[in-house]
């Protein structure tokens, strides 16, 4: 079974999920549902905010792993790393790529589902 989203990993949603197009459709509504208020924590970021920032986007690493978006989860891994070794620039520098993927993803999620619900 093809899904169709621009950043879903097809290969991993067949190994991660075994093709459970119901399960998925769970854990899209939740992400959708859930991350937008995650995301609105990722800034302003500072010296001071970056561990709040390294606890908020690790759960967001899990999040899209859970629905299969595998470039956001390597670009929340990265982001991650970053902050958690005080990075301040490279987080700085990444974040906004982030954002825009992430809204972008997002858009693709709710338009998927309008269609599979």
């Amino acid at each position: 079974m093809l899904i169709g989203i621009p950043g879903i990993d097809e290969e991993t949603f067949k190994d991660l999920l075994d093709g459970n197009k119901e399960l998925f459709i769970s854990l899209v509504n939740s992400f959708v549902n859930k991350t937008p208020s995650t995301i609105s924590k990722l800034t302003p970021i500072s010296k001071e905010t970056l561990p709040e920032y390294a606890k908020n986007i690790h759960g967001l690493k899990g999040a899209c792993a859970n629905i299969c978006a595998q470039e956001a989860k390597k670009m929340a891994f990265n982001l991650e790393q970053k902050s958690k070794t005080g990075d301040l620039d490279g987080v700085l520098t990444e974040n906004e790529k982030f954002l825009k993927y992430m809204e972008e993803l997002i858009g693709n999620l709710e338009k998927w589902l309008k269609n599979h619900q």
